[in-house]
C-alpha cells in the first residue's frame, strides 16, 4: 500500500501544484475581465483542449493498451501517432483558410484570425504532447510527469503576466497565454523526448496500424462524443443566452476543475496500474476498495466546495457573485467520471471498445435534451443542469456495460451518495433557509453510508499481508 501511496502522490504533485497556480490565475483574471470577456476565452480554451480527442481516432488509448507489450517503445509511438498527425495537419490546413470567418463566430472580432492561425500550430503540438506524456505516465514516472505539469502551468501562468503587463485587458489575455505557454512547454517537452520524434529510420507497419485502429477506432467515436459532451454545454450558452451566462458558467468550470485536476491525476495514474494488475492477476477486492476510497475522497471534496461557497467566492470577486449557485452541479462531471474509471474496467480489458460508444450515446441524448429544455430558460444553470445529468448517465452507463463483462462490484455506496450529492447541489443552486445546515446534514449521512470503507481501510492497516496494492 505504501508503494502505491507514493506512486499516487508522485502523480498528483504536478496537477494539485498546477491547481494552485491555477486558482492564482483565476483570481488576477476575474478581477480584470468582465465576465463576457472571460465567457469568450473560457468557451476557446474549451474547444481547443477537446477538438483533438476527435483526431487521436482512440489511437492514443491504443497507445496504452499496447505499451507493456511492445518490443520497441520507439516503433509503437510512431505508428500510433502517423494518423493523429495527418488528421491535425488536415484540420489546421481548414483553420489557415477560413481563419477570419471561424475569428468571427467565436472571439466576434474580425481582426484576431491571427490567433486561428496560432491555434493551428498550437492543434499540432498538443497531439504530439498527448503521445509523449502517455508514453511518460506508462513507464510510470511519476515525478517527471508532475514536473511537466507545474512547469506547463507557470509558463501559461507567466504569459499571462506578460499580457497584462503590456496592457492587455481581454479575452487574449487567457488565450495569448494559453498559446504561446503551452507551445513553449512543448517545445522543452520535445527536445526532451526527441529520441521518439526522430523518423530517420521510420517504416509504416500496416499490421501494427490495423490492430491499433481495431481497438481504437470504437474509442475514437466514444471520445468524439465525449468532446462533444464537453462542448455542447458552452456551446448552447453561447447560440442562446447571453455572453454574461457564458461567462459564469467559465468561471465556476475554472473552480470545479480543481476536482479536475484530481481526475486528471488518478486517471493518469490508475490507467497503467489498472493495465499491471489485471496482468498480474489481482482480485476483485484491489479494485473495489480503490472505487469506495476514490468515492470517498470524492465526496468530501464536493461538500467542502458547498460548505465553504462563500470562501471559494472570494477568489472570484462580486462580480462573478451568480457563479456560487452552479458549483455544485457543476462537480458532478469531474465526480462522475474519476468514479467512472474505477468502474469500467471490464471495457478496456476485455477489448470490448465499443461499449464506450453506447455508454457516449446514452451520456449525449440527456445533455443535448435538458440544454435545448432549461438553458435558454435558466442560462447557466440550466446548462450546469444538463452537464450533471448527463455524466450521471455516462457513470451509470460505464458501470453497466462493464458489468456485462463480469467486471462488477456492489455499487449501493456510490449510488446512495450519489443521489446525496445531488440533492445537496440542488439545495445550493440558491439562498434557502438553512442552506448550510442541509448541506451538512446530507454530508454527515454521506459519512454514515461509507462507513464501511473506513473499516475496510482499519483492516488494511491491521492486515497488510492481506492486500497487495503495489
Amino acid at each position: 500500500m505504501k508503494h502505491f501511496m507514493k506512486r499516487l502522490t508522485g502523480f498528483s504533485l504536478g496537477p494539485i501544484i498546477g491547481a494552485l497556480i491555477s486558482l492564482i490565475q483565476i483570481r488576477i483574471l476575474t478581477q480584470l475581465l468582465v465576465a463576457d470577456q472571460y465567457g469568450v476565452s473560457g468557451l476557446y480554451r474549451n474547444l481547443i483542449l477537446n477538438i483533438p480527442n476527435f483526431l487521436y481516432i482512440g489511437l492514443d488509448q491504443a497507445f496504452s493498451r499496447e505499451f507493456h507489450q511492445a518490443s520497441s517503445k520507439k516503433h509503437l509511438f510512431q505508428q500510433a501517432i502517423i494518423i493523429p498527425i495527418g488528421m491535425g495537419l488536415f484540420l489546421s490546413l481548414i483553420m489557415l483558410i477560413f481563419n477570419l470567418p471561424i475569428a468571427t463566430w467565436l472571439f466576434g472580432d474580425t481582426s484576431a484570425g491571427y490567433i486561428v492561425i496560432w491555434s493551428a500550430l498550437l492543434l499540432i503540438s498538443m497531439i504530439i504532447e498527448r503521445f509523449v506524456l502517455i508514453s511518460i505516465r506508462m513507464q510510470e514516472k511519476a515525478k517527471e510527469y508532475s514536473g511537466f505539469t507545474i512547469l506547463l502551468k507557470s509558463l501559461i501562468f507567466v504569459t499571462s503576466l506578460a499580457m497584462i503587463a503590456i496592457g492587455v485587458r481581454d479575452y487574449r489575455v487567457v488565450v495569448f497565454g494559453m498559446i504561446f505557454g503551452q507551445l513553449i512547454g512543448d517545445g522543452l517537452l520535445f527536445y526532451r523526448y526527441r529520441n521518439l520524434l526522430h523518423w530517420k529510420d521510420f517504416n509504416l507497419d500496416r499490421v501494427l496500424v490495423r490492430k491499433l485502429l481495431a481497438f481504437g477506432f470504437p474509442l475514437m467515436v466514444a471520445m468524439s462524443i465525449n468532446s462533444v459532451l464537453n462542448t455542447i454545454d458552452s456551446l448552447m450558452l453561447r447560440s442562446f443566452s447571453t455572453k454574461d451566462e457564458l461567462g459564469y458558467y467559465a468561471a465556476g468550470i475554472a473552480i470545479v476543475n480543481m476536482i479536475g485536476i484530481l481526475k486528471t491525476a488518478f486517471a493518469t495514474f490508475w490507467v497503467p496500474t489498472a493495465y499491471r494488475w489485471h496482468d498480474e492477476g489481482k482480485e476483485m477486492k484491489h479494485y473495489k476498495f480503490i472505487s469506495d476510497a476514490v468515492l470517498f475522497i470524492l465526496t468530501a471534496i464536493f461538500f467542502g466546495i458547498l460548505v465553504f461557497r462563500p470562501i471559494i467566492m472570494m477568489i472570484l470577486g462580486e462580480n462573478y457573485h451568480p457563479v456560487q449557485y452552479i458549483l455544485g452541479l457543476l462537480c458532478f462531471p469531474h465526480i462522475m467520471y474519476t468514479l467512472s474509471e474505477t468502474t469500467t474496467l471490464g471495457i478496456v480489458f476485455s477489448r470490448k471498445t465499443y461499449f464506450n460508444t453506447l455508454v457516449s450515446l446514452l451520456a449525449l441524448v440527456p445533455s443535448f435534451i435538458l440544454n435545448l429544455w432549461l438553458t435558454p430558460r435558466w442560462g447557466a444553470i440550466g446548462a450546469a443542469t444538463a452537464s450533471c445529468g448527463a455524466y450521471i448517465m455516462f457513470y451509470l452507463a460505464r458501470t453497466y456495460f462493464s458489468s456485462r463483462t463480469g467486471f462488477y462490484f456492489s455499487q449501493s455506496k456510490h449510488l446512495l451518495s450519489i443521489g446525496l450529492m445531488l440533492t445537496a447541489a440542488y439545495i445550493n443552486t440558491n439562498d434557502t433557509s438553512y442552506r448550510l445546515l442541509i448541506t451538512l446534514s446530507l454530508a454527515v449521512m454521506c459519512l454514515l453510508v461509507q462507513i464501511p470503507t473506513i473499516k475496510d481501510a482499519y483492516q488494511i492497516w491491521l492486515h497488510p499481508e492481506e492486500w497487495d496494492f503495489n
